[in-house]
């Protein structure tokens, strides 16, 4: 049988600058290419470049299209799906868009009809009432649970230069610091544990824009990740913590409610409020029973391997 190709169409990807701009982009093609999927990259760098990055590739896309072969085109964002339609080839080639948040929080519900109607199928990362499993599927991204593991903490804490007798409470917000995720709020959290619940021994450790060898050492470093984001699709940085076997407390956002379902000393607040947020916190860091979150990420089938080999079983449904 021979391979699947697959374009990859994304405007998150790495680059020198922000190593971790798109990683959940870069890792999930490279789980693709281990389980044997031929991978291309068109990699729009409208982050560096600017918006007329957007249109220039419009251009180069149709060039780059000329002659070519792919199985599927695999458009990462509603802005690259956008940029493959205005090419004018979207009948000539299969098509996959995935969408990181709810349409609602990304770009809205009319630029989501307009790319329906060009495109074959969409891949959600948090469930959704018109998921049919037809033409729009739910698949979270995976975790490379060979990469994110559970390192001895005081190692961690040494090769970070942190101070090993203080508890860390992770912030992550990928390249830089996102208003959706809401750092205030995070801030106000860690104060209410210093002043109410007379944790004065807490320090917080930002995960923001860090080379990518580093950062399951800082899952590592810490005793809790608190996410406080108004809203997200399926947060990676969740199942990362997971993997490790650090507990989270989160707001009720995207698909965090069913990543901790049956995961003990993790929490999900009810509300946005970061009282409630920080009664959980408290109640996560004072936890005494083992953490059993990647035991049942993996029974989630969520690692990288099992997650790539759903995205071929799309991609097979969409080409037949």
């Amino acid at each position: 049988m021979d391979k699947l190709k697959v374009l990859h169409i994304t405007n998150n990807y790495p680059t020198q600058e922000y190593p971790i701009f798109g990683i959940f982009v870069k890792e999930q093609i490279d789980s693709l290419s281990d389980i044997g999927v031929e991978n291309e990259i068109f990699f729009i760098n409208g982050r560096e470049n600017g918006k007329l990055e957007y249109l220039r590739s419009i251009i180069g896309l149709k060039k780059f299209l000329k002659g070519k072969q792919f199985d599927i085109i695999h458009c990462h964002h509603a802005f690259s799906a956008i940029c493959f339609i205005l090419t004018g080839q979207s009948k000539k080639f299969k098509s996959v868009v995935s969408y990181q948040n709810d349409p609602a929080n990304e770009h809205g519900k009319k630029l989501f009809r307009f790319v329906c109607k060009f495109t074959n199928a969409i891949i959600f990362k948090n469930n959704s009432p018109i998921i049919d499993h037809t033409s729009i599927y739910n698949q979270p991204n995976g975790v490379d649970t060979g990469f994110f593991y559970p390192i001895n903490k005081n190692a961690c804490l040494t090769k970070l230069n942190l101070n090993t007798q203080k508890q860390y409470i992770l912030f992550v917000s990928s390249n830089f610091l996102r208003e959706q995720k809401r750092y205030d709020r995070f801030h106000q959290v860690l104060a209410i544990l210093q002043g109410k619940y007379k944790m004065n021994n807490i320090e917080e450790l930002r995960l923001v824009n860090t080379e990518r060898n580093l950062v399951p050492y800082f899952f590592n470093a810490v005793d809790l990740h608190l996410l406080t984001s108004d809203f997200e699709g399926s947060p990676n940085s969740v199942k990362e913590a997971m993997a490790c076997n650090i507990p989270v407390v989160s707001t009720n956002v995207g698909n965090v409610a069913e990543l901790l379902t049956g995961v003990t000393g993790s929490y999900i607040a009810e509300t946005m409020a970061p009282e409630e947020l920080a009664e959980l916190a408290y109640k996560a860091l004072t936890n005494l029973t083992p953490v059993n979150s990647r035991e049942a990420l993996i029974k989630k089938e969520l690692d990288g391997k099992s997650v790539a080999k759903k995205i071929v079983n799309i991609y097979n449904q969409v080409i037949q």
